[in-house]
């Protein structure tokens, strides 16, 4: 069940969109206010520093992907193609850096803080029409998911979590933890009570959005490769 994403605009005056190429993709340079060029620049180049760190995990300092995020979620980009980008067929997202709100807040005001970390463990998301699910990856050997409902408006994801599945080699087996509840049939204070994501960015490789704890994370769109050898293609089929 998904939502359509609002893309309405405010009626600020934009700008077109330009054309950039990162690391073989075409990617669309942030739509904002017109008279902000060197904001529009900003957002460019921390997005590039974004697909680096995604496509290399560990090739850009933590603070600078930390300041990156930053420059992100300062720009208040508008959510063009988002849900398009998000649950593209086959698209799995990687999870690749974390830093706690804390930490981001304190860097927004050049205050002292902790840089954040690259992610230690194969953590692994997609979105479709069969739900949301999310999960561990530990190579062929076991991993664990979560599973449930949700549904994207404009920049928020709100989502729900009715199954459990605990994997040991070619076996999976689902736990039910609760019964499933269609997201727009909820009372409005159960749903308010949902976790969720508000996304500063999802692109065509990239994501970037703030959790309900208030974390912020940095997800890339994952590779053959990278879902055979941890284990999450045999899970997300």
């Amino acid at each position: 069940m998904l939502a359509h994403t609002n893309l309405t605009s405010s009626g600020a005056s934009t700008v077109r969109p330009a054309h950039k190429r990162f690391h073989g993709r075409v990617s669309v340079v942030p739509r904002a206010a017109a008279g902000a060029p060197a904001a529009i620049s900003a957002a460019t180049d921390a997005l590039a520093t974004l697909r680096s760190a995604a496509a290399k995990p560990g090739s850009v300092k933590p603070s600078d992907v930390l300041a990156a995020m930053v420059t992100v979620e300062k720009a208040k980009l508008k959510p063009e193609n988002w849900e398009a980008n998000l649950t593209a067929p086959g698209t799995r997202w990687r999870l690749v850096y974390t830093v706690s709100g804390k930490d981001l807040t304190a860097a927004a005001k050049k205050q002292k803080a902790g840089s954040g970390a690259y992610f230690p463990i194969s953590a692994c998301q997609k979105f479709d029409d069969t739900g949301f699910e999310n999960g561990v990856f530990f190579g062929p050997v076991a991993n664990l998911t979560f599973k449930g409902p949700w549904q994207l408006d404009a920049k928020v994801c709100h989502f729900d979590v009715n199954t459990m599945y605990l994997g040991l080699g070619p076996w999976r087996l689902p736990i039910k933890l609760k019964d499933q509840t269609p997201l727009k049939q909820m009372a409005t204070k159960e749903f308010k009570a949902l976790p969720f994501f508000v996304y500063a960015y999802v692109g065509e490789d990239i994501v970037v959005a703030r959790g309900r704890s208030g974390g912020v994370a940095l997800w890339g769109r994952a590779d053959a490769a990278w879902l055979a050898t941890s284990g999450a293609m045999q899970v997300y089929k």
